[in-house]
């Protein structure tokens, strides 16, 4: 687990946490035989404080107040993966709708520019499947991290973990 204080994210209202599992750290959040050839599904409950978003690499099934400061969000992954693609977020994240099945994660002060940036990934999801086979995960979304996140990115399951550098202002 990595952590950002608020000075390092971009709209600096609060703490920010991610995951990096790649290629073996998963063992490092949950007990696992962290190899790239163990295939598992899973379901997780996360508690957070009032007011922080959690996202994982796995569909949200239900959030639910604990009590008058505690939020429960719980997540469902049905498709075998590899530990390495187990991700985890919390901070102050929005979210988007880019299209049927597809959408944008980021911190309110940069949806504008990463919506627009990416607003044409509906497209291009129709285009892949047409040319390869359909998308078996359903919905399709990206997370763009603070500017602090030191890593390109990763292409979890469900939601893409994806460097605030692919924002560029031009769509490439």
């Amino acid at each position: 687990m990595s952590w950002m204080t608020k000075a390092q994210t971009a709209g600096k209202t609060m703490p920010y946490m991610y995951s990096q599992c790649e290629d073996i750290n998963c063992r490092s959040i949950v007990p696992v035989q962290d190899t790239p050839s163990n295939k598992v599904t899973y379901s997780a409950r996360v508690e957070t404080e009032k007011g922080y978003v959690v996202k994982m690499s796995a569909n949200q099934t239900d959030i639910e107040m604990v009590d008058e400061n505690t939020t429960a969000a719980y997540f469902l992954c049905e498709i075998p993966i590899a530990n390495y693609l187990m991700a985890i977020a919390a901070g102050d994240i929005v979210y988007k709708s880019l299209g049927n099945r597809v959408g944008v994660f980021t911190e309110p002060t940069e949806m504008p520019k990463c919506a627009n940036e990416l607003a044409d990934m509906g497209e291009y999801l129709n285009k892949t499947e047409a040319y390869l086979t359909p998308y078996i995960w359903g919905n399709y979304s990206i997370l763009v991290l603070p500017p602090s996140f030191p890593m390109g990115g990763m292409e979890n399951p469900l939601l893409t973990f994806a460097s605030p550098t692919i924002i560029v202002g031009d769509k490439s």
